[in-house]
């Protein structure tokens, strides 16, 4: 069992490799088609949102009290 720390901390990681090695977006966080308005295209779009991600999850991360915390993931697709 891995603590919702522990699944923040890996897909950080995950998101600074793959920033770091563009190259790698496939293999690690490869995107998915589907019922969705967006492309599947390794491009800008991409990227940004990926940098989205590790920011918010350094601001989580962040917190003096990320103990207290309950974590909710929505999409709108």
């Amino acid at each position: 069992f891995q603590s919702r720390y522990d699944n923040l901390r890996n897909l950080l990681e995950v998101c600074e490799t793959v920033l770091k090695g563009n190259s790698r977006a496939e293999e690690l966080l490869p995107s998915q088609s589907g019922f969705f308005f967006g492309g599947t295209e390794y491009d800008e779009w991409y990227f940004k949102d990926l940098q989205h991600t590790r920011d918010k999850i350094n601001e989580l991360l962040s917190k003096p009290d990320f103990d207290k915390f309950d974590f909710q993931y929505q999409s709108s697709w």
